[in-house]
């Protein structure tokens, strides 16, 4: 009986209109087909005519939709409505109807059914397609990039070019957004929200990690993983072959296994199928038997036998193909696998029975018919020999066919990832490069050649995904001194620099400076205030300011040992930093309070005229960890985001992808003299690189000495970036600088 399966969807746009985005989200349900319409386009605000253009693709979508009945060619309608809706916008555009270049226009439609999807677009979308193995794990793409691949440069006269067509399966997930989805969300949290989560629940889960004035447009798809029957009358949609390169990497080797297993030969039910061609239809002997028994002949013997032999071959072969379609039946149902493991259980029960009525009747034979039935069964134990062994050289030959496949389309993948870098789309050549990893483990590694070959790939591609990771390694950084050496036990809190030298907070309430000469740490103030614990230091002018894990900070005086209350104290307070004469502290958000960076300002040896420096924002401040000033204030948030301030009002700024993508970021520094931002990330051992101006990524630095990194300061001037990690401080020469 034909099967049938579901898909579902649920779509996201936000109801409060986006100040700088037009955009439009339709998902239309196609009843006679069981599935869906899709559309998702946006467009800058800017443009005048925006809402025009947007209209006009809305109402070709609303018509496809409504055109699209139960006997069309999916592939062939969609064509056409591409056609048609090429030629409408190039009208449009002609008789002035809008003024909006077509760069400016990102859009994605499609077709889906329950087995197969068709789609095109332009511009900058997100398209993420999980692909449901049978091991049950997931391959991610982003189709979109393959859109992006194909097509040139986009015209009105052809705006929607390039079709992507595939089968989908039953576990399959599609989403498509505006948003870079990989850079909001942690990467195994969004997969598992799709993979898991039915559509309407992964897009309430998604929409959570936007603000309800974001310009959020969102679409997700899931084919059903119930499998049903269909009700009378109605058949299963035909399968198209797939176009996209991801369906040539469904096959693993487990399933080919399983389905070999499932070929094989039943050597019970072979020795029936024998013994019911040898036995009697009743209770008297057979006639074949008899007549063989009775002649004396030779060349009538032979000629018999041949006739047995024949009737035998036909049996087995008829059994075999038999087998054959059991193994595919099984293969694709589940339930089908379960009754077949019980049938073969019974069967083996059976064949002890079989053999036994083979022996009797074997008995009750004449000596030269008990060599005829031998004879017959070595020619069967043969034949079985044969196929067993054609069988497993045709699943060899299928699994090195397979395996060559795979390789190839590693080889195609990292080749177009290279040729992407080539022409600075570092995007796009991470993406090509993750569906290459993805491929890579995969792959089976059942012999030292293929475990070696895989080694090799792998140490290919991560040393090509090093590069457009802009990763500098650094294997033996120079460890300048060790805090461990004056006394056991004591790691460095924070560090600043003061006129040129570099100053330590250790955790025993001491400051330490480094001594160059010696190439040591010398201790310039014994504080003894026994529960400084000093959590953050900051330089300006010539003083040094610490604050404590009590919420209390000082000022830090040389000459007679001592602190000096600067503020009132505040346990909300994680970081401090002096600019123009002014203490900002940062608090983020908790039940006393919302977050905020207060500000003090200097007067006479202390600070007063405390003030709530954030007047504006649109990000929430719980989970920031760390500030600098430069004029502008940077606070930066635990996942490695960076919110902007100037004059108290959040930017529209934010830093650029990295790749790991900081999820433990502890530390953020610049300086008014410099042109970069600096985040550091203690968990991944790293100091990560931004351009300020415009949050670009320029660099990451990164060794497997940095253990235990609690802060960090640049002196550009002196080319050297200044690590604490534990009790150990560390110096790397910074080449982004060169």
């Amino acid at each position: 009986m034909a099967m049938r399966v579901e898909i579902k969807g649920a779509t996201y746009e936000p109801q409060t209109p986006d100040e700088h985005i037009r955009g439009i989200s339709l998902l239309l349900p196609v009843e006679d087909r069981g599935g869906f319409v899709f559309l998702i386009a946006y467009t800058k605000k800017e443009n005048a005519d925006a809402e025009v253009l947007l209209q006009v693709l809305t109402d070709q979508t609303r018509r496809l939709a409504e055109s699209f009945g139960k006997e069309a060619n999916p592939q062939h309608r969609f064509e056409q409505f591409l056609g048609a809706l090429n030629e409408t916008l190039a009208e449009h555009v002609r008789e002035g109807r809008w003024n909006v270049p077509v760069e400016h226009l990102n859009a994605l439609v499609g077709i889906a059914t329950s087995t197969e999807m068709y789609l095109s677009g332009t511009g900058e979308l997100m398209a993420l397609f999980l692909h449901k193995k049978p091991s049950q794990r997931f391959q991610i793409f982003n189709l979109f990039r393959s859109l992006q691949t194909e097509q040139s440069l986009p015209t009105w006269e052809k705006t929607f070019a390039v079709v992507l067509d595939g089968d989908l399966h039953p576990g399959d997930v599609f989403c498509i957004t505006d948003k870079d989805l990989q850079r909001a969300i942690p990467t195994d949290e969004l997969n598992h929200i799709l993979a898991s989560l039915p559509p309407i629940g992964a897009v309430e889960k998604i929409r959570q990690y936007f603000g309800h004035k974001d310009s959020l447009l969102l679409t997700v798809l899931k084919i059903s993983d119930e499998v049903t029957s269909p009700p009378p009358g109605r058949g299963s949609p035909a399968a198209l072959k797939s176009n996209l390169s991801i369906e040539a990497f469904n096959s693993t080797e487990d399933t080919t296994d399983r389905l070999l297993d499932d070929q094989r030969p039943s050597l019970s039910a072979l020795l029936k199928k024998i013994i019911s061609v040898l036995r009697p239809k009743s209770d008297t002997k057979s006639r074949l038997l008899g007549d063989l028994q009775s002649s004396g002949g030779t060349k009538e013997l032979l000629r018999r036998m041949g006739r047995m032999f024949w009737r035998i071959m036909g049996a087995v072969l008829k059994h075999t193909a038999k087998q054959l379609s059991n193994g595919w039946r099984m293969l694709k149902n589940k339930d089908e696998r379960t009754r077949v493991k019980k049938q073969i259980q019974l069967k083996q029960r059976r064949l002890q029975g079989g053999a036994r009525d083979l022996l009797g009747f074997l008995r009750g034979t004449s000596p030269s018919t008990r060599y005829l039935v031998g004879g017959i069964a070595v020619a069967v134990v043969v034949l079985i020999i044969g196929v067993s062994a054609i069988s497993k050289s045709q699943a060899r030959a299928a699994q090195e066919e397979a395996y060559q496949s795979d390789l190839a389309a590693i080889e195609d993948l990292m080749e177009r990832a290279a040729g992407a870098v080539i022409y600075k789309d570092e995007n796009q050549a991470r993406s090509l490069y993750v569906n290459a990893q993805t491929l890579i483990e995969s792959l089976p590694t059942d012999t030292i050649e293929r475990e070696e070959k895989s080694q090799e790939l792998n140490n290919d591609l991560q040393t090509a995904l090093n590069e457009i990771r802009h990763l500098v390694t650094i294997p033996n950084p120079p460890l300048l001194a060790d805090l461990e050496t004056l006394t056991d036990g004591v790691f460095g809190n924070g560090l600043t620099l003061a006129s040129g030298n570099v100053l330590v907070a250790g955790s025993d309430g001491r400051l330490y400076q480094y001594n160059r000469t010696e190439k040591r740490f010398d201790v310039v103030a014994n504080l003894e205030t026994g529960s400084l614990s000093p959590i953050a230091m900051s330089q300006e002018d010539g003083r040094t300011y610490v604050l404590g894990a009590d919420g209390q900070a000082y000022g830090v005086s040389f000459e007679n040992q001592k602190l000096t209350s600067l503020t009132q104290k505040d346990d909300r307070w994680v970081d401090l930093e002096a600019y123009a004469n002014r203490l900002y502290f940062l608090r983020p958000t908790s039940e006393a309070g919302e977050g905020q960076v207060v500000r003090f300002t200097r007067s006479g040896s202390s600070f007063d005229g405390q003030t709530d420096w954030i007047t504006s924002r649109t990000v929430p401040l719980d989970t920031a960890v760390s500030l600098t000033v430069d004029g502008d204030v940077y606070v930066l948030m635990q996942n490695g985001s960076v919110s902007r301030f100037a004059n108290g009002s959040e930017e529209g700024w934010s830093t650029g992808l990295v790749d790991p993508r900081l999820t433990q970021a502890s530390k953020v520094w610049t300086s008014a003299d410099s042109a970069y931002l600096y985040v550091l990330e203690p968990t991944t051992q790293r100091l990560v690189v931004f351009k300020k101006d415009t949050g670009e990524f320029v660099v990451q630095y990164r060794s497997d000495a940095f253990q235990g990194l609690t802060d960090f300061v640049v002196d550009e001037d002196g080319y050297t970036m200044y690590l604490l990690a534990g009790s150990k401080l560390y110096s790397i020469a910074p080449s982004h600088l060169e």
